[in-house]
């Protein structure tokens, strides 16, 4: 977190911003009078990239240095990190590259034999092995010419293979043309010299397959294995169509695949896939998508990379396309993204099919920075303003939000303020309403920020939130400048009862208990109190009972809440004295004194 822009700099400011006259009041938006001051950073300070839309002055200086000052990412202790070469765009940068192919890459092209003083002629270098093809699939089988094999290695020479011709044969006995067509032209282009054979409808067929297809359309694998294994067992000579077969193998795997990826058992599905290669390709893309996870969460990145290049080499359909980058740039590390990038195809208007992914490490990292992440690694000024060009053309309402969030993470109110503003321009997403309600109360402008929450509260459970708070700070602390009116103290007590709000229940029962009394106060507390108990709404219950002399009460609240919340020792309780029997009056009577004798008498 950083310290805020300091007030010596250089000040911009934003148009459109300008305050509405009365007369406009049917027509103002929330934005009427806000008027955020845009600091330029000094050179000591940090440079913050301003959306240029908003700016009326020279932007801030390109020589200032980076907005924050991070700790650079941690590697995990337990795992080691992928070898990352500088590599050029579409290459892979997780592949091992040993020094001599590294050397045989920079060095001079072999010089044609030439004859010595002896006649002996010199031997050149024998030419290197060619490379796997770009974006191969590195699980393709080595059948396939245009394909490495996962070594990565050119492909070994193929003797041709024998062509299976009994799903034809099956299809010609039953007279199923579309089917047979469909093999035929499979067949072609597997072999083009093959020829079909002229006997193909002399053939008859003993079994109908046609009820272990519905049982394989149905997805009951386990259905049409138990099927076949009967149906051969009573005609030894039948053989089930290669079609079938091949299709009833693809899908027992693929069904393999998704429970191993479901139960995150990423070398099953990495197993799997390379026992039936036929997975891999564009039709089978969800497939493909799995075991490239599988692959990047074995730390595998040089193949993961190799199956991602494939699809984006080989696979036309420009949404599997685009999500299949996007799997990329989450799964990968930046480089791997970074390179794949170069197969991006361009579109009319000359931008790249990914250039909105091409921002994602960006973003993320923004994202860190904006979520206090300390490890979060450093952006580049460059970085910033590259991106900053590409949210203003493409007016991303999230993407200048998430500029906005980057600078509040650092207590750039300012700029976030700038961005959460342009943002609200591009579109109505109530996160970046929300960002200038909370940066206009940083600010200090409690008004433009009541002036926002009041009149799209209803936009978010969040704005509703945030105008409940300032209105409840205005009624609670003195030191809050903002007047409010009797309507606007309605509004208010509406919103708080439809929220349920703890916070704003106990902002109306201190002010009732300001000008109304305990009366209007302690139903007000109780409220508060019954949606969620907090400190304010204890303390409130507590201040009415000692008002009301309602010591039992009092004396129950202490013992509930005393251990949490302290200031309940401030309460005092008195219990009323019971009144002292009387006691009776004890009336003392004196002895009756004896007559005095005569001889005494004399003597008194």
């Amino acid at each position: 977190m950083k310290a805020v822009l300091l007030c010596s700099c250089a000040i911009f400011l934003l148009p459109n911003l300008s305050t509405v006259t009365t007369s406009q009041a049917g027509n103002m938006t929330p934005f009427a009078t806000v008027q955020p001051v845009i600091l330029a950073p000094s050179g000591a300070d940090a440079m913050v990239v301003m959306p240029q839309t908003l700016v009326t002055t020279a932007a801030p200086s390109a020589a200032a240095t980076s907005t924050n000052v991070v700790m650079p990412s941690a590697a995990p202790a337990a795992q080691a990190q992928p070898v990352i070469a500088n590599v050029a765009p579409g290459e892979n940068p997780f592949a091992p590259t040993p020094a001599a192919e590294r050397v045989a890459r920079t060095a001079p092209a072999p010089q044609p034999a030439t004859a010595d003083a002896t006649g002996a002629v010199a031997a050149t270098a024998a030419p290197a092995a060619p490379a796997a093809a770009a974006g191969a699939n590195p699980f393709a089988p080595a059948a396939v010419p245009a394909q490495a094999a996962l070594s990565g290695g050119a492909p070994a020479a193929v003797a041709p293979a024998k062509v299976d011709d009994t799903a034809l044969r099956y299809y010609a006995a039953n007279r199923d043309l579309k089917r047979l067509g469909a093999e035929l032209r499979r067949l072609k282009a597997l072999y083009p010299d093959w020829e079909a054979p002229e006997n193909l409808f002399d053939q008859t067929a003993s079994v109908e397959e046609q009820p272990l297809w519905d049982m394989y359309a149905a997805g009951n694998y386990t259905g049409v294995r138990a099927e076949l294994a009967r149906l051969q067992s009573s005609n030894p000579q039948w053989k089930p169509s290669t079609d079938l077969l091949s299709k009833l193998a693809i899908a027992e795997s693929r069904k393999l695949v998704d429970r191993a990826y479901g139960q995150a058992s990423w070398q099953q599905v990495i197993t799997t896939a390379q026992q039936q290669p036929d997975l891999l390709v564009c039709g089978e893309l969800n497939t493909m998508w799995q075991v490239g996870e599988a692959l990047a969460k074995t730390r595998d990145f040089s193949h993961s990379f190799e199956l991602y290049k494939y699809i984006l080499t080989h696979c036309d359909a420009a949404p599997d396309r685009l999500a299949t980058m996007q799997k990329a740039s989450q799964l990968l590390p930046e480089a791997g993204t970074t390179s794949l990038l170069a197969f991006g195809r361009t579109m009319p208007d000359g931008t790249s099919e990914f250039a909105n992914i091409a921002f994602d490490g960006v973003r993320k990292r923004m994202g860190q920075v904006a979520a206090g992440d300390q490890l979060a690694q450093k952006l580049t000024d460059t970085e910033l303003q590259s991106f900053a060009a590409f949210v203003e053309s493409t007016q991303s309402q999230a993407d200048a939000g998430l500029f906005g969030w980057y600078y509040y993470g650092q207590k750039q109110w300012q700029a976030a303020n700038a961005w959460f503003f342009t943002g609200t321009h591009y579109g109505n997403d109530p996160k970046n309403l929300e960002g200038m309600v909370l940066t206009l109360r940083n600010l200090g402008k409690v008004g433009d920020a009541f002036q926002i929450a009041s009149q799209y509260m209803g936009s978010s459970e969040d704005l509703r939130k945030e105008y409940i708070e300032i209105v409840a700070s205005a009624l609670t602390q003195k030191e809050v400048d903002l007047k409010l009116s009797d309507k606007d103290i309605l509004t208010f007590k509406t919103a708080v009862y439809a929220a349920k709000s703890a916070l704003g229940a106990q902002a109306l029962g201190w002010k009732a208990l300001d000008e109304a009394g305990v009366k209007d106060a302690a139903p007000l507390f109780a409220q508060s109190m019954e949606w969620d108990v907090t400190e304010g709404g204890v303390l409130g219950l507590a201040v009415v009972s000692a008002r009301t002399k309602d010591y039992i009460k009092l004396a129950l609240l202490k013992s509930e809440y005393g251990m949490t919340y302290g200031d309940l020792n401030n309460f005092k309780t008195y219990s009323r004295a019971k009144p002292r029997p009387r006691m009776a009056r004890v009336v003392v009577q004196k002895k009756p004194e004896r007559p005095k004798s005569l001889l005494a008498a004399l003597f008194d």
